[in-house]
């Protein structure tokens, strides 16, 4: 316990000064969080409850998209953004970029949560490497319906809004999106350790030893299994929307 509470510590200081000791590595840090949550959350289903899946993609991407797609049509036509040189047409002010910002993080989600309870009772009926095909299958088709949708930019993409002018240079960005990474996977990790310890933890463990077992106990186990998937959702929809504004370009095929 003393050695976990040291580590946690080391890795938290670490955390907090680490854009001041490589300063020109902010970035690349921030991806670093972002793909650390991306293995938390991959973990609900492909370690605690034994369900390998290729589908998280699919709510990173809808993450992506939708954070945008709100920080921009708040104040601008949509369309017309993402038609060439929208971007450079419409300018956001300070207010305006981090009113869009803050709702789009919370829209990314709440949204990737609904469409995984919508499709988790389709999808996790399946088991063993029929779930891990169909899965990688929704990534693939998320990124060609994506690139068929003007509104989004289809094929060619979408631009995220750039950072307002007058509130800071391209430092005072990195710091920003960096530290809201990093809070974001403290969060997500907070939040799985306390799942974990709770029946919703034992159930998913219980599920991937054996879950005919495990429905034989009266476990409703399908329930257990879309909650998860709901949850890494959330948090894999946040990290999209994160992801989208620090890369500041969205290209539907390179995502899927």
């Amino acid at each position: 316990m003393k050695k976990n509470i040291l580590l946690y510590s080391a890795l938290l200081i670490f955390g907090l000064v680490a854009p001041f000791l490589f300063p020109a590595f902010k970035l690349q840090i921030s991806f670093l969080w972002i793909l650390i949550i991306l293995a938390m959350t991959w973990d609900v289903q492909g370690g605690q409850m034994g369900y390998n899946t290729f589908g998280n993609i699919l709510f990173f991407g809808i993450g992506m998209y939708l954070c945008a797609s709100i920080q921009i049509g708040m104040f601008f036509p949509l369309a017309e953004w993402t038609s060439s040189g929208g971007e450079k047409t419409f300018v956001h002010t300070p207010p305006q970029y981090f009113q869009g910002f803050f709702l789009g993080l919370i829209l990314a989600g709440i949204v990737p949560a609904l469409v995984a309870a919508l499709i988790g009772y389709g999808i996790l009926g399946l088991r063993g490497h029929y779930f891990a095909i169909c899965t990688l299958g929704l990534g693939i088709a998320a990124g060609e319906i994506a690139g068929g949708i003007e509104l989004i930019g289809a094929g060619q993409g979408m631009t995220t809004p750039p950072w307002p002018k007058g509130i800071g240079d391209t430092e005072l960005r990195s710091e920003f999106f960096y530290y809201i990474c990093f809070i974001l996977v403290i969060a997500t990790f907070v939040f799985l350790q306390w799942a974990y310890k709770t029946r919703f933890g034992l159930v998913l463990n219980a599920i991937r030893d054996n879950e005919d077992k495990a429905e034989a106990m009266g476990i409703h186990t399908m329930r257990y299994k879309i909650i998860g998937w709901v949850v890494s959702a959330f948090f894999v929809g946040i990290a999209g929307g994160l992801m989208g504004n620090m890369i500041g370009y969205i290209e539907p095929t390179e995502v899927a």
